[in-house]
């Protein structure tokens, strides 16, 4: 993931650890102040950055019922199936009609978590099996004092 600072990378693969320990424990995530006009009854979960795969940058904004990447806006509802590789810090969605959309960055991982609560209420699609290595652990050794 090149042209990302490692601190956004590791900032964004930590709140989607939290966002998805919320979710699993039947939290929601938390609506922000709307920088585009909403629908009735729609929030806006986020905005930032992506690479939008054979378009570039360009901006994402989640709400609880469409992914728009800069020009494009998708429905939630037309997400047939979604793939998340958060060690990649990418996302493939199938869009009904549309076809596959690609896209990668710092903040996809949460974006992933935050589509999956909304269509399936879950941090994950069904049948998903997220890996996340443990932390290594440092071993201290103790020296025995006589």
């Amino acid at each position: 993931m090149s042209g990302y600072d490692p601190a956004q990378l590791a900032a964004g693969f930590r709140s989607m650890s939290m966002l998805a320990g919320l979710v699993e424990r039947g939290g929601r995530p938390a609506a922000v102040s709307p920088t585009i006009p909403l629908r009735a009854g729609e929030k806006q979960y986020g905005w930032f950055p992506v690479h939008v795969a054979g378009a570039g940058r360009r901006l994402a904004v989640i709400t609880s019922r469409r992914l728009i990447l800069g020009t494009q806006e998708y429905s939630l509802r037309s997400v047939a199936r979604l793939r998340p590789r958060p060690d990649e810090w990418a996302l493939s969605l199938d869009v009904r009609g549309r076809g596959p959309v690609e896209i990668s960055g710092p903040w996809v991982p949460w974006l992933s978590v935050v589509i999956c609560a909304e269509l399936h209420g879950a941090a994950w699609p069904p049948g998903y099996a997220l890996v996340i290595p443990a932390p290594r652990q440092r071993v201290r050794r103790m020296e025995c004092v006589q």
